[in-house]
């Protein structure tokens, strides 16, 4: 069986493989703006800190400092993107693998990123992301 997928979805795609790049670097970059443009103006981050569950855009510029705070230096890299459409909307669900460096320490982990997408004034945006973490795979610490 073959599937074709329409010029205009391959399109939307890209655009939200782009949005989780942009999402990314945003965060790791400690780009609080940057990052709070990547959801829509009632969009909610269930983030992996307790009691953190940001909403609009106030709350989700504001949480990036929490969250680097709590992990140091970060690095988020997103693969396996599984996108379904339904009209305007989307979900997506896609492997993140995390890499963190706070006070010598280096960690690794695995976790998949829940997410649901809508079209804002034209553009893919997060409505709701959640993180769902499933294993540490790495730690180094550096020697003294």
């Amino acid at each position: 069986m073959t599937e074709t997928t329409s010029v205009a979805r391959t399109a939307d795609v890209q655009e939200i493989k782009m949005l989780n790049a942009k999402y990314n670097y945003a965060v790791d970059e400690a780009d609080g703006k940057a990052w709070a443009a990547c959801f829509t103006k009632t969009g909610v981050f269930n983030a992996l800190i307790e009691g953190q569950r940001p909403k609009g855009p106030a709350e989700l510029e504001a949480f990036v400092k929490i969250c680097n705070d709590a992990f140091g230096k970060m690095h988020h890299l997103t693969t396996n993107e599984v996108i379904d459409f339904d009209g305007n909307t989307a979900r997506q669900k896609a492997y993140l693998q995390f890499f963190c460096v706070k006070d010598g320490k280096a960690e690794g982990s695995i976790c998949v990123y829940h997410d649901w997408l809508e079209l804002e004034d034209g553009a893919w945006k997060f409505s709701r992301r959640d993180v769902e973490y499933k294993v540490k795979f790495t730690e180094f610490t550096q020697a003294s």
